[in-house]
């Protein structure tokens, strides 16, 4: 069981800021966070603590087998703590799921920005410990409709391995659409796998 999609994450950082005088600003770091509808649950950004605690629950086995996001040690999720340039299509940002200690259980944000088409992907991953009570489903759905209402975002996507059953199921609550299997998509561990791409477009209705 799994709640990730990565399937666009990377190690190497050179999407990061040198010279932030000279960076393309973070579009979703002007904009205040939703809040989360189940009880006890909010968001907030990620901070350098967070990054051992993270990184403990990414490298377990039943979290890590349905996505191609190598990480390995809390350095590998720096970049998530540090300016990024979103010129660059390698920037991303995530948000952490906190409980009401303010502890971090989870993560939700976006990658695969496209500022002229309005649209990002949407990633997701969760403590084991906090499977099945419905958070990562409020937090997708949460975080899509701020993507929409407040980021002015038409596409939200997400691009899940066909075998993560249970990130289907979140997205299909999320009222997600399917549009197709993507065949041979991405190496997982040195084979080729299919991965399903599915969509959520901001209703025109007035």
């Amino acid at each position: 069981m799994n709640y990730g999609h990565a399937n666009s994450h990377y190690t190497h950082y050179t999407h990061l800021s040198q010279r932030q005088g000279q960076i393309s600003a973070n579009p979703f770091a002007v904009h205040p966070l939703p809040t989360l509808n189940i009880n006890g649950y909010h968001l907030r950004p990620i901070r350098a603590e967070d990054l051992v605690t993270w990184c403990a629950y990414l490298t377990r086995p039943e979290v890590s087998e349905h996505w191609s996001w190598q990480v390995h040690s809390p350095q590998d999720l720096q970049q998530f703590i540090q300016v990024q340039d979103w010129s660059q299509n390698l920037a991303q940002i995530k948000f952490a799921i906190a409980d009401h200690e303010d502890q971090l259980v989870g993560t939700v944000g976006f990658h695969t920005y496209s500022k002229p088409n309005l649209s990002a992907e949407i990633a997701y991953d969760l403590a084991p410990a906090f499977w099945g009570i419905g958070i990562a489903s409020d937090a997708c759905r949460s975080l899509t409709n701020w993507a929409h209402q407040e980021v002015g975002l038409v596409r939200v996507q997400a691009c899940v391995l066909d075998t993560n059953t249970r990130s289907l199921q979140v997205l299909q609550r999320c009222q997600f659409e399917s549009e197709g299997l993507l065949k041979s998509y991405k190496q997982i561990r040195g084979q080729s796998r299919d991965f399903w791409i599915l969509s959520h477009i901001k209703s025109t209705k007035r």
